[in-house]
């Protein structure tokens, strides 16, 4: 089977999943206990997944080089149009399109945005990011879902 087809397949199953257990949680309960969860699972999804991508990348180094490279990696494979760039101590992530929001805007959920980044934005890169490197700090600068033009977010080393 053509692994294009493969990955399009269980990259299409993975948001479906992660929308209907939200919706099936918002229907049953509330939207508040539905957003609590899903930053449950945020806080320890984003660690399966650099653990994940250090293995398929062979990263063995705790570096920011290798925590560009999975960042990369990472917004690629979950189709995000992105830019990173590293500037001193900090890693800019400039997202230009966000497959999440797409997703809301396409469900008419679109006004659920900003609340839902800022649970899980705000949880995700940083999570991601101290599997790389324990002491770092994360800044959300903009964000899509708040009316600006791009999400854009800092990884900086902490100083302790």
């Amino acid at each position: 089977m053509d692994p294009q087809i493969l990955s399009e397949y269980f990259k299409k199953c993975f948001l479906a999943v992660d929308a209907l257990w939200f919706m099936m949680l918002e229907k049953t309960d509330s939207f508040d206990k539905a957003l609590e969860i899903d930053g449950r699972v945020w806080e320890i999804l984003p660690k399966i997944q650099a653990r994940k991508i250090k293995e398929l990348l062979k990263l063995e180094t705790a570096s920011e080089e290798d925590l560009i490279s999975a960042l990369k990696f990472k917004l690629d494979a979950e189709d995000f149009v992105s830019e990173l760039s590293r500037k001193d101590s900090q890693i800019h992530i400039t997202i230009k399109k966000c497959p999440w929001l797409t997703l809301l805007k396409n469900s008419n959920r679109e006004h659920l945005a900003e609340r839902i980044s800022d649970v899980i934005c705000s949880i995700e890169y940083g999570v991601f990011a101290k599997e790389f490197m324990e002491h770092m700090d994360f800044k959300v600068i903009s964000r899509q879902c708040s009316g600006d033009e791009v999400c854009s977010f800092v990884l900086e080393k902490c100083l302790t």
